[in-house]
């Protein structure tokens, strides 16, 4: 995709932020979240990631993601002059998706129906100031920070997506892999799907192509895939160099689900 289609793409992005924000039962997270409102707009990102906070059952979580999926793409539509939202399926099998257009610009607009809550409070802010003058203000509700940059560092293990190498890369350059960063990190390997031996020890992925078809065009200073595959490297060696006993201890305790999230952390 060409630089100017990311850029209308984060241009409606903006744009249909505060019908979000109206729903307080969500906070952002991912991509957006930290290049609109932690940086200034370093790559762009076209996604709406949101967290569903409370902790409730199942299947009344997933009636009130859909009710209010449902209020903010009709604010889309009677708001935005000329824009479309429709909800669309996948999520996990809930109907926690909707999609938005105006002119050749999508948004899609999802949270998980699996992964709910957080570890620590979500946070009122503002985008960065590069973003305002580009595109405009908006404020919304934003996971923390280690919530924020646990769930990536997650998914940079996990996905191995230029994307997310790129916004670690970035971390490691600003704030740091700090250790309360860490702690929260294994919280989310021990919550994911997927075994954490997988996640601590990964497969590496061939990154030729997600480079060229989906990253390539969305960071305002080019960067070489050497750069991302090296992050890619260090994050690896720095995770393992960090699981010592406790560690290990602190991340069995969490996926066999002993203790809660909250009592495991203030014993690590």
């Amino acid at each position: 995709m060409a630089h100017e289609d990311y850029v209308a793409q984060v241009a409606l992005l903006v744009r249909i932020l505060p019908y979000v924000a109206k729903e307080k039962i969500f906070a952002l997270k991912g991509g957006t979240a930290i290049n609109l409102f932690y940086r200034d707009l370093p790559r762009l990102s076209v996604d709406i990631d949101l967290t569903y906070l409370p902790v409730k059952d199942r299947a009344e979580s997933l009636v009130e993601i859909n009710d209010a999926m449902d209020r903010i793409a009709a604010a889309i539509e009677s708001g935005i002059t000329g824009a479309k939202a429709q909800r669309i399926s996948g999520g996990g099998g809930g109907a926690t998706r909707a999609l938005a257009r105006l002119g050749t610009a999508e948004i899609k607009i999802e949270t998980s129906p699996v992964t709910r809550g957080v570890v620590h409070d979500p946070e009122q802010r503002e985008v960065s100031e590069a973003v305002e003058e580009a595109f405009g203000y908006a404020t919304m509700n934003i996971v923390s920070f280690e919530d924020l940059f646990g769930g990536k560092l997650h998914a940079a293990l996990d996905r191995q997506h230029p994307r997310d190498l790129y916004d670690v890369k970035l971390l490691y350059e600003n704030e740091g892999f700090t250790d309360e960063l860490f702690r929260t990190f294994l919280i989310y390997v021990a919550s994911s799907p997927r075994p954490p031996h997988e996640l601590l020890n990964p497969n590496l992925i061939d990154l030729d192509q997600p480079y060229v078809r989906e990253f390539e065009g969305m960071t305002k200073e080019s960067v070489d895939l050497a750069e991302l595959i090296s992050t890619r490297d260090r994050l690896i060696a720095d995770i393992q160099s960090r699981m010592d006993e406790d560690a290990k201890r602190f991340l069995r305790t969490l996926h066999k689900g002993k203790t809660s999230a909250a009592t495991a952390t203030k014993r690590f």
